[in-house]
């Protein structure tokens, strides 16, 4: 029963990931749940600067709709012990399992904004990855599916 339901929800996903229109912008829906952060499973700490410890990435998830909409949201313990849950917001479009975000809510006029991360989408939906710019304390970001919305 159990190895019915894996197959039915993988089909599920691969009809989610291949079915989108030509004429429109490509998009899933699912949510993804963070597995490892530059290579190291979670928690995971970045390295100290400046003699201070880093923060450390304690979960993560990551949900893509059909609109064009994603969320990441990531709790994390920032060097001074306190906890916090980062949530950005972004617009994205897929293209050969290339994922494009964009801040959903513009940089406000004479702020200085990282850049957002690129994506891909892995092993036919299974899992996907966020590469954030140089200047973020983490770079590489792995999800593995969750679920389809």
């Amino acid at each position: 029963m159990r190895l019915r339901r894996q197959k039915a929800f993988l089909v599920l996903v691969l009809a989610t990931v291949a079915c989108t229109g030509p004429s429109e912008p490509a998009s899933i829906s699912a949510q993804f749940i963070l597995t490892d952060v530059d290579g190291r499973t979670l928690p995971a700490g970045s390295p100290p600067s400046v003699g201070t410890p880093g923060p450390t990435v304690v979960s993560g998830t990551m949900t893509l709709d059909l609109g064009g909409t994603a969320v990441t949201a990531e709790d994390r313990i920032n060097s001074d012990g306190t906890r916090v849950t980062l949530t950005t917001h972004y617009v994205y479009t897929i293209k050969d399992a290339q994922i494009t975000f964009a801040y959903a809510f513009p940089c406000p006029i004479n702020a200085i904004c990282a850049p957002p991360p690129t994506g891909q989408i892995l092993d036919n939906g299974l899992r996907a990855e966020l590469v954030f710019p140089p200047g973020y304390a983490f770079q590489v970001y792995n999800y593995r599916i969750s679920a389809t919305l």
